[in-house]
């Protein structure tokens, strides 16, 4: 398959999960999609009467909201280019700044992170932190809490009151009791621990730096077959769980149109591995019908009110899973390393 044609391909799974076309319908797009104007052409390439393929055309018109073929074009381009254009985030690589005062911490970070395809600069002198900055056009600052900034307040006092939130402000720390939640509320994008868990600093980073929601629930997932219970009366398993969400398949008997609707909220409880359950209120933002072989049916729900134990407990199962390999902007912009599956 070619590059242009798996695009193409993508873009009209998304395209078809949204409008709930059918495999026909599906087949019938990818045809007009690839230069079949005509209702005959579609037809005599599908075996099937022209009458037919007219009645799959009014079909997807009524389901879309369009009248012909070229408005049809136009929906699909539009939706297309949009999403096209929510993957920007990715082609700019991440400027990181990392501040600390021993060297080998910070050769350490500097490594890993251009292993991963960042531009990384280094400094050790918290006083010259709001030059290179504004040098470097940094997205992201990583240092030590206890360093001085240029006021002698700390780093990340300087940095929010010289540029609010951008760049946003990582925090290593050789205090293993120090208080996450209290640096969050700060204004602190994180606070880690030394050793500082390479991994999970490069997902703070992608978390800040991929705005598209779908996006970011795409990268920020992994396949989870799960039991889990909705509503304390289905019990079913979840399909993959991400950060801030999951997608949870449901038979075909349990979902008709007037079930699983966007927006409703409903109460899930499942366990990762030996951990507690968590329960946790969500709402369902995206619904898909079993309309294509090669899809499951169910519902993507976000977390509404993970307290900071589940949480750490979700995220921790996706790191665990996740590919650890060059993330998506080293691609087009720096050499990249051998992917492999981490071990669970």
């Amino acid at each position: 398959m070619s590059a242009l044609t798996s695009l193409l391909r993508s873009e009209l799974d998304r395209f078809a999960d949204r409008y709930e076309l059918t495999a026909r319908e599906y087949d019938v797009m990818f045809l007009l999609l690839s230069g079949m104007s005509t209702v005959s052409l579609i037809a005599e390439r599908l075996g099937l009467s022209q009458n037919t393929i007219h009645n799959h055309f009014k079909n997807v018109f009524r389901r879309t909201s369009t009248n012909s073929k070229a408005g049809l074009l136009a929906l699909f381009l539009e939706n297309a280019f949009g999403h096209q254009a929510s993957l920007q985030p990715f082609i700019r690589r991440p400027s990181v700044l990392v501040v600390d005062p021993d060297s080998k911490t910070r050769e350490s970070i500097c490594l890993g992170l251009r292993s991963r395809g960042m531009r990384v600069e280094e400094e050790e002198d918290g006083a010259r932190v709001l030059a290179r900055i504004a040098e470097l056009r940094t997205d992201i600052v990583i240092a030590d809490v206890a360093l001085p900034g240029q006021s002698g307040a700390g780093i990340l006092t300087d940095v929010i009151q010289r540029f609010g939130k951008h760049p946003a402000v990582l925090l290593t720390t050789s205090d293993a009791t120090a208080s996450r939640r209290t640096w969050l509320e700060l204004g602190a994008l994180g606070l880690f621990v030394k050793p500082v868990s390479l991994d999970r600093i490069s997902f703070a980073i992608l978390e800040h730096c991929v705005d598209a929601p779908y996006e970011r629930s795409r990268l920020l997932r992994v396949e989870a077959e799960v039991p889990v219970r909705l509503d304390d009366r289905l019990e079913l398993q979840l399909g993959d769980i991400g950060f801030g969400g999951a997608f949870i398949p449901i038979p075909d008997d349990k979902m008709s149109r007037d079930t699983f609707l966007v927006g409703q909220q409903m109460q899930i409880s499942f366990a990762l591995e030996d951990s507690p359950a968590i329960q946790v209120p969500c709402e369902i933002i995206w619904r898909r019908h079993h309309t294509r072989p090669s899809v499951h049916a169910g519902v993507g729900v976000r977390f509404l009110d993970l307290n900071e134990a589940q949480r750490a407990l979700v995220e921790e199962f996706v790191r665990k899973r996740k590919l650890s390999g060059p993330m998506p902007w080293t691609a087009q912009n720096a050499p990249t390393r051998p992917s492999k599956r981490a071990q669970a």
